[in-house]
Formats: structure tokens, C-alpha cells, sequence
């Protein structure tokens, strides 16, 4: 358990949550702000930049109060970050068959892994290649910022929105979403509207796409799965286990007609 300090428990305690959504009051410093977004993050709180606010799925005023009162936070991280493997980077990279013409997204960056990828086959670096990313956890951005990638201020869904305004989609999408609650399955949609025609889409997904038989499930299959997915591999079991899940996936070629 990591022991939290009395300026985070402090920031915490005076929050305002409004339903779902979790304000933080006064101007906190970088080093407080990420500790507190830590302990949010971890509770399940998401940083939505139009809300200002980190949104939960529900009321999280009873998760608050129990970090607030034990004063600690249990070791269980649940960011849906987890890194993709080399070896699934280079078929990703080899399925989409890229050029240096090609604008190309990474909605879920991460620490790079993906874009570092991506400009290794171009041979260019981060600031010469046609290429744009997103990502919302502070630290993984630090690391993108410091390698030099062209990072977004907008998270991924608010970036979608100013994307289909200016109608300048994408040759070439590679992702490796997070898979929490399906929540890849509405990531992929969304990358997938962002797509030209003619565009590929190279998408990391939880297997469960295959056979899951909930709605969600069963309409992401009959709307894009089964009309435009022209490549379903799966990965080798414990493909993710260093990045710290035994989650079992798929990768997903995309041909938008």
C-alpha cells in the first residue's frame, strides 16, 4: 500500500463531486496534481478536459471517503494501460503497410511504443513523420513529450469530435485501446470513423470481440467487424503478461471500402 500525504489528502478532502464528476479547488502544482490524479485514477476516476473534471461511472463519494479516511492507497492500478510487446508492434506496423505519404494516428500512445514503431519503418524522426497521438495519463504524456511526439492537448474522444468538423481523416490508424470494461470496443469505433476511404486500421482487441454475445458486443461485429474487418490473428497467449495483464487478444486488420 502506498502511504499518501497530507497535501494529497488534503486536495481529496476538498474536492466537489457534482453526480458522477469529481472537481478538484485551487490551483494545485504539477507534482500534487499528478499524485492526486493517481489516487482519482485509481478509483476509477477518468480526466475528461470539457468537463473539467474526472468522471466515474457512478457516484465515487464512498471510494473517496475511504482513501480520505485510511490515508492510503491499495497497490491495484487501473489505468488500461498496458503496454503492447515488441513483437506485436512489428506485425502492426507490418499489416499496415506504411508510407511516408500517409497521415497516420496513434489514439492511445501510451509511453510511445506504437509510435516509435511507426517511425522506425518510415526512417524519420517523431517531428518529420505525418503522424499524430493522443494520450491522457500525465506520465505516459511526459514520456511522449520527451521523446519529442507530436501529442495532442485533446483527449481522444474530444480530438475525434474537432477531427469529423474539419473532415481531415486518416490513411492509417494503429491502436492498442483499453480493454476495461470493453471499453476498446467503443475506442475502435470511434478510430474507425476517423478513417478515409481506402484507410487501414490495425487494432489490438480483447478476444472477446469474437464471441461475446451482449449487445454492445454483437453490434460492434455487424457494423464493422463483419463489413470492413479483412484480418483477425490472435495473439499468443500471455502476450501481455510483462505489461502486467493475461488478458488474451486479437489483432484486427481494417479496410474501410
Amino acid at each position: 500500500m502506498k502511504q499518501l500525504s497530507k497535501d494529497v489528502l488534503t486536495a481529496l478532502s476538498t474536492a466537489e463531486i457534482e453526480v458522477t464528476n469529481v472537481k478538484l479547488t485551487g490551483q494545485l502544482d504539477r507534482k500534487l496534481y499528478l499524485s492526486v490524479n493517481e489516487v482519482l485514477d485509481r478509483i476509477g476516476g477518468k480526466w475528461n478536459r470539457k468537463a473539467k473534471a474526472h468522471m466515474f461511472s457512478e457516484d465515487p463519494t464512498d471510494k473517496l471517503n475511504a482513501v480520505i479516511e485510511c490515508g492510503v492507497l491499495e497497490p491495484k492500478v487501473k489505468t488500461g494501460y498496458f503496454p503492447t510487446p515488441p513483437a506485436l508492434v512489428e506485425r502492426m506496423i507490418e499489416l499496415a503497410e506504411l508510407d511516408r505519404k500517409h497521415l497516420i494516428l496513434e489514439p492511445s500512445a501510451g509511453q510511445g511504443h506504437i509510435c516509435a514503431g511507426i517511425c522506425e519503418e518510415l526512417r524519420l524522426p517523431p517531428k518529420d513523420a505525418l503522424l499524430m497521438c493522443c494520450e491522457i495519463l500525465p506520465e505516459n504524456r511526459q514520456v511522449l513529450e520527451n521523446e519529442g511526439y507530436p501529442l495532442e492537448d485533446l483527449e481522444f474522444f474530444e480530438f475525434a469530435e474537432e477531427i469529423h468538423k474539419t473532415q481531415s481523416y486518416f490513411d492509417r490508424i494503429l491502436m492498442n485501446p483499453p480493454f476495461e470494461s470493453q471499453s476498446d470496443l467503443t475506442h475502435v469505433t470511434t478510430a474507425f470513423s476517423l478513417l478515409r476511404k481506402g484507410g487501414t486500421l490495425i487494432a489490438i482487441m480483447s478476444n472477446g470481440v469474437m464471441f461475446r454475445e451482449n449487445k454492445k458486443t454483437v453490434a460492434f461485429r455487424e457494423n464493422i467487424l463483419n463489413k470492413y474487418g479483412v484480418l483477425v490473428e490472435d495473439n499468443p497467449e500471455g502476450s501481455f503478461k510483462e505489461s502486467g495483464t493475461m488478458v488474451n487478444t486479437v489483432m484486427i486488420k481494417f479496410v474501410k471500402q
